[in-house]
C-alpha cells in the first residue's frame, strides 16, 4: 500500500515538474539578455513603490518626477550595457518630454517600466 502511494505522489510530483519546465513556456525577459537586469529591476520597482503611492494621492508630476530620475539613473548606470532596456527609456523619455500632462507623462514612464519588468500595466 506504500508502495501504491509513494508512486501516485512521484507520479504528481513529475507532473508538476514537467508543467513547469516543459509544458509552460518561460518568461522572457524584455530588456533582452542585460546581465544587469536584476539591478535595473530593482530600481524600477523602488521607483514604482515610491511613485504609484505619490501619483494616487493626487501627486502626478511628483510621481512622474520620480520615474524620470529612475529613468536617467538606470541609463547613466547600465544604458551602455544594456540596448534594449535604454532603447525603451529613451523612447518613453522623448514621448514624456513632449506637451502633455504630467499624468500622461507618468503613465508613459510607467508602461516603459512595467515592459521592461515584462508585467502587464496595471490601473485602478
Amino acid at each position: 500500500m506504500k508502495a501504491g502511494i509513494f508512486a501516485v505522489f512521484t507520479a504528481l510530483v513529475m507532473c508538476c515538474l514537467l508543467c513547469v519546465f516543459v509544458v509552460l513556456p518561460a518568461k522572457e525577459s524584455n530588456a533582452g539578455k542585460c546581465r544587469h537586469i536584476v539591478e535595473i529591476n530593482t530600481l524600477i520597482s523602488e521607483a514604482i513603490s515610491i511613485g504609484a503611492p505619490t501619483y494616487n494621492q493626487g501627486n502626478h508630476a511628483g510621481c512622474y518626477t520620480i520615474y524620470e530620475g529612475a529613468s536617467y539613473k538606470i541609463l547613466y548606470l547600465y544604458g551602455d550595457h544594456c540596448k534594449e532596456t535604454k532603447q525603451v527609456l529613451q523612447e518613453a523619455l522623448e514621448k514624456a518630454s513632449q506637451d502633455f500632462t504630467y499624468t500622461e507623462k507618468a503613465w508613459t514612464l510607467r508602461r516603459a517600466f512595467d515592459f521592461i519588468l515584462g508585467v502587464p500595466t496595471q490601473t485602478k
